[in-house]
């Protein structure tokens, strides 16, 4: 019978560090934040309605009766001059096109308050006060369509919806049948998709309306022109307004917020590009005033750590049993006890733990060490060791264990935790060696 006996080490390291601290003082000025929903309570707001309301049956529509924050602004087309909203003509918006290009009517509103991010537009900002419009002369006695409070929702994506609470004064039908005043609570006028924000910074943006294909079902019996072709250079639109809006309008004047045709004055009902600006709030120091701050950064700390290793099991003893004839060769195994590696030490360095055997032995008969050799392997594994290489037999190639061979390792850096290393044993011997019980020892060796 041949046995090996195992011997045992032990090796503990150990890192301590004295804690230095350094102490600095730093002036500093926080800078304004560039994410996230900022308050805003100056946006301005400027809309002029659709290129429908600038050209008309009978002329532009009127505005009139602005009330709260709210102001018009002359265009071109009424004989005004102003310049702060300025469209351009069809195919890019809905504004009728004019030689040289007029300016339109808009409506603007000041001092809205809400919540903005600078960096995508999204938020949600309102306006107090309103505004009426009429498409019609006065002698028509047509009802005032009248706009209050706007309120613009915006996603980050870019897309949202403005609505307004929205009445309609008294006057008199198609037929010249009297109406009454009627008051329909907030309604969505338009909607845009995601990426309908232009021009965007840090200050504003210009938002495209919804309309191209929008589909609406009328109350009335109504028909939505919903096919138009681009034949000789026309532009195909057909859509709607917000849908909630435009089945809300008297049947006098839905028409104006839907197609009910293709060409000529049906691309000027699409709803113009909206304007809005702000300044985001920021709170920053006076000129002058500044606060100093005190840090002290510390040394890192290394907590002391160790790194051991040792024999599981009850006894050094492996036992690899009584060597059988296996065809021109003798044969035996068995399985090391196995070794327990932990290492807990701050910086993790790289370590190994390797092994040799010596010759063979019983009274005076020998044979050589290198006859045996292993196949090792990681059976549990929380410090991220690696199983050594296996080792033929000598009797097969090479010197078998007679030369140090690595059981495992772990490079630099590893996980913290603790590994348990075996190896299972294959030892053939020539079947020239002669009848005995024999020992050898196996050395192993741990580095780091």
């Amino acid at each position: 019978m041949q046995t090996i006996r195992g011997v045992r080490r032990r090796w503990v390291a150990g890192v301590a560090a004295t804690a230095l601290t350094a102490a600095g003082l730093l002036a500093v000025t926080a800078a304004p934040a560039q994410a996230g929903a900022s308050d805003v309570d100056d946006a301005t707001f400027v809309w002029g309605l659709n290129g429908y309301a600038q050209r008309g049956i009978f002329g532009p529509w009127t505005f009139k009766d602005l009330t709260g924050d709210a102001e018009q602004l002359v265009g071109s087309v009424s004989g005004g001059s102003q310049t702060e909203y300025v469209v351009a003509p069809v195919p890019a918006t809905s504004m009728p096109p004019s030689s040289p290009q007029a300016t339109p009517n808009a409506v603007k509103f000041s001092a809205g308050s809400g919540t903005i991010d600078p960096e995508t537009g999204a938020g949600q900002l309102s306006w107090d006060g309103s505004y009426t419009v009429n498409a019609y002369p006065a002698q028509f006695n047509a009802p005032n369509e009248i706009y209050r409070d706007p309120l613009l929702t915006v996603n980050a994506d870019g897309s949202g919806e403005l609505s307004f609470d929205f009445s309609l004064g008294a006057g008199v039908d198609m037929n010249g049948n009297p109406t009454e005043q009627q008051d329909f609570g907030r309604l969505t006028l338009i909607t845009f998709d995601a990426g309908s924000l232009s021009d965007q910074d840090a200050t504003g943006y210009r938002i495209t309306p919804d309309y191209q294909g929008v589909e609406v079902s009328l109350p009335d019996g109504g028909t939505q022109t919903r096919t138009c072709t681009t034949d000789g250079g026309a532009t195909g639109w057909w859509g709607s307004w917000a849908p909630e809006f435009v089945t809300t309008m008297p049947s006098s004047v839905r028409p104006h917020f839907y197609s009910t045709g293709c060409g000529g004055m049906q691309d000027f009902k699409p709803p113009l590009p909206i304007d809005v600006a702000f300044t985001v709030q920021t709170s920053e120091p006076a000129d002058g005033e500044e606060q100093d701050i005190a840090v002290v950064v510390p040394e890192p700390q290394v907590e002391p750590g160790e790194f051991v290793w040792s024999i599981d099991g009850s006894n050094d003893l492996v036992d690899l049993g009584t060597a059988e004839r296996n065809g021109d060769h003798l044969a035996a195994s068995g399985a090391i006890n196995p070794v327990r590696v932990t290492d807990t030490r701050a910086e993790a360095p790289a370590w190994s733990v390797s092994a040799h055997v010596s010759d063979f032995s019983t009274g005076s008969a020998t044979f050589d060490g290198k006859y045996l050799g292993w196949t090792p392997s990681v059976t549990e594994n929380e410090g991220g060791a690696v199983a050594g290489a296996a080792v033929a037999s000598g009797l097969d190639s090479g010197n078998g264990l007679k030369e140090s061979a690595t059981l495992g390792s772990a490079a630099a850096g590893h996980t913290l935790g603790s590994s348990l290393l075996g190896a299972d044993l294959q030892l053939k011997l020539p079947v020239s060696v002669g009848a005995g019980s024999y020992t050898a020892t196996l050395t192993l060796t741990a580095l780091s």
